[in-house]
């Protein structure tokens, strides 16, 4: 049994981008989408381990549309397939984290979302910038390297670095959003 501590209980690391993530997540989606059913009304990637020549967490996140009342019992399917569910009192989601055979690292993080937060998603949207504007996503890559760096690996100062290259280039790209 592994020991959930929040959301923040892992190393940061980071990998290049290769091919073969891409029948990774085919794969994660389709654990998620059996486990689910018809709970799952979308699902979709986030974060830039999809996005061709960013270096990424090894970390599969998904995004995934359920009804405003099912998270709950979608949560509970999950667990019973061995996610732990990570307590995230400052977003308005429920997640879920998959830890890799035989480790304490993670490799694939689920965040459930009723139909409101799933349109608004900044996160759908920032994966969406990132797919299409290489010159963002190569910007990103490098932000990410030394973030690694200045945090030594600690998430939420990785993610805390990170954080502002994210919102200063949400803000610029789409001046007038939040």
């Amino acid at each position: 049994m592994i020991p959930v501590r929040g959301r923040y209980d892992y190393t940061v690391e980071l990998v290049p981008y290769d091919d073969g993530v891409v029948a990774q997540y085919e794969q994660d989606r389709a654990v998620v989408s059996g486990v689910l059913g018809l709970l799952a009304r979308e699902i979709e990637p986030i974060g830039s381990r999809l996005v061709p020549g960013i270096w990424a967490k090894p970390i599969m996140d998904l995004l995934v549309l359920v009804g405003d009342r099912d998270a709950p019992r979608a949560a509970s399917r999950l667990a019973r397939r061995g996610f732990h569910k990570i307590p995230l009192a400052e977003l308005s989601r429920t997640m879920l984290r998959r830890y890799r055979l035989g480790t304490g690292e993670p490799d694939l993080h689920v965040h459930l979302v009723g139909p409101a937060v799933w349109a608004a998603s900044p996160e759908r949207e920032f994966y969406r910038l990132l797919r299409e504007r290489p010159a963002a996503a190569e910007a990103y890559s490098a932000v990410k390297r030394l973030a690694l760096e200045i945090s030594g690996g600690d998430p939420q100062r990785y993610s805390a670095v990170k954080g502002q290259f994210i919102e200063w280039l949400a803000t610029t790209v789409h001046p007038g959003r939040p």
